[in-house]
């Protein structure tokens, strides 16, 4: 079997980190010259085969990437061999150029006998987000139209694209021998039924009762497999990484693996600072060690005793600071961030503040899930009016107007089928400046500010292969 023969093969597993780099592999191909013809010819003929509307979306999306980051032209026949489409492929083949060839045929209103069945209940929240069927309530209680049960009776229609398999098997097949504790990482074919059902309904709506196509269009973008803007994130795990053996013991040793971190980060980026960084450190059947830090600037006057800091400011690991999100069009690549004032972002006790925030769920994509919401931080630049994200290389930069304030690294630290159900991730992130400008704060003016990160080391730990994890958490301040 060659590797275009592997890498098809693969788009189907119902893993979502292994769909989502699959497809970035395939749009590479599409842009080299020596393998756009073979790649493209077979990518067409699986076009051509989709049987449900969101496993054509994740084709299109191919084509997409390898559009906006792998030079790729694409051919003007890629419209004619749509299957299955839907309001979402027409904005996917809008954005690349191409003309809407195929209609949406055979819409239908669900009947007024039609009642919801058992199954599509019990799939929400559990093989997939419940984001879809709160969607579709908000606008049933918006316009009294049955949304709801439209997306359900697409549901039982869709059923017969695979009566055999409507429900593509066990997910706990890959998680049973791990033993407890561990959740997957799925988007499995009930999942693919969902959306597809989703978005199925999302053009009864706008073809036969009126919705507008912006709205449509909005809607439609929960659906996407991958975030515009993240989308091009590539793996690439930094030479200053920790070792392994790095974070064992107390507070103390924990502080001097988070300094020997930081010098090892200021060898490699001098000039440059660590504004956040969270990534499991170690990733094993027994043990699993994973650190969170943000940086924090604190001005003079503080209520609070440095040593009670880390429990005072503890809220922030599940709180924290979100920036609402917008874009210019649907599928830009650039997402523009609305930034906190100073007054909304610093803690009148402490007199502290954070320098990053976390992204909201604005045009998520249900492959990359495994990046919200602890990986994805951002500076906070505090009294400025936006900051925009864009890829570049593999990583996000952060720019404000001209000017690049930070980038962002992505990288593996243990993907598999599976995750233990206490860590944010499989994933790790680190946010790094481009100088001092992203802590220039217009609304203060205090010369004896000092900076600290906050971090936290979760460990996880079992004597054998298959019992519950014990969890221990630690959390503290580190001044710099």
């Amino acid at each position: 079997m060659d590797e275009l023969s592997i890498l098809v093969a693969r788009l189907g597993w119902p893993n979502t980190s292994t769909r989502w780099w699959v497809m970035l592999e395939l749009a590479a191909r599409l842009g080299e010259p020596t393998a756009k013809v073979n790649t493209e010819s077979v990518l067409l003929e699986l076009l051509r085969s989709r049987k449900l509307e969101a496993e054509v979306i994740e084709i299109l999306c191919i084509f997409w990437i390898a559009v906006q980051g792998d030079g790729y032209s694409p051919d003007t026949s890629l419209s004619e061999n749509i299957s299955r489409p839907s309001p979402l492929s027409d904005l996917l083949l809008e954005n690349i150029g191409l003309s809407i060839q195929a209609s949406n045929s055979g819409l239908k209103e669900v009947p007024e006998s039609f009642e919801i069945p058992d199954d599509f209940d019990g799939v929400q929240g559990a093989d997939l987000p419940r984001v879809f069927h709160t969607t579709m309530s908000n606008l049933e209680a918006l316009t009294q139209l049955p949304f709801l049960r439209q997306m359900a009776f697409e549901w039982v229609e869709n059923q017969a694209a695979y009566p055999d398999a409507p429900y593509q098997g066990d997910p706990w097949y890959f998680t049973r021998s791990l033993g407890d504790d561990f959740v997957g990482q799925y988007s499995a074919r009930a999942a693919i039924r969902a959306i597809s059902s989703y978005l199925r309904t999302l053009a009864v709506a706008q073809e036969i009762w009126g919705m507008p196509l912006e709205l449509v269009n909005e809607k439609a973008l929960l659906a996407m497999p991958v975030h515009p803007s993240l989308a091009f994130l590539r793996p690439k795990r930094p030479s200053w990484f920790p070792e392994m053996t790095d974070f064992d013991g107390d507070e103390e040793s924990i502080d001097s693996s988070l300094r020997s971190l930081l010098a090892r980060v200021d060898v490699t980026c001098p000039s440059d600072e660590l504004i956040a960084f969270h990534s499991p450190i170690v990733m094993s059947m027994e043990r699993c060690v994973e650190v969170s830090m943000v940086r924090w600037s604190q001005s003079s006057g503080s209520l609070i005793d440095d040593a009670k800091l880390p429990a005072y400011l503890n809220d922030f690991w599940s709180r924290g600071t979100t920036f609402p999100s917008t874009y210019a069009e649907p599928l830009c690549t650039t997402t523009l961030l609305a930034l906190p004032t100073f007054r909304k972002l610093v803690d009148e006790n402490c007199k502290a503040w954070p320098l990053a925030g976390s992204l909201d769920f604005n045009r998520i994509g249900y492959l990359q899930h495994d990046l919200y919401p602890s990986r994805l931080f951002f500076p906070t630049l505090p009294d400025l009016d936006e900051a925009e994200i864009t890829p570049r290389d593999g990583g996000l930069e952060v720019k404000v107007g001209t000017q690049t304030v930070a980038e962002l690294s992505y990288w593996n630290a243990g993907w598999g089928s599976a995750r233990p159900r206490y860590l944010g991730g499989n994933c790790g992130t680190a946010l790094i400046s481009n100088g001092e400008a992203y802590r220039e704060t217009v609304g203060i003016k205090d010369l004896s500010l000092r900076e600290f990160y906050l971090w936290q080391v979760r460990t996880l730990s079992r004597s054998g292969s298959y019992e519950k994890f014990s969890e221990s958490l630690v959390t503290g301040v580190l001044f710099i």
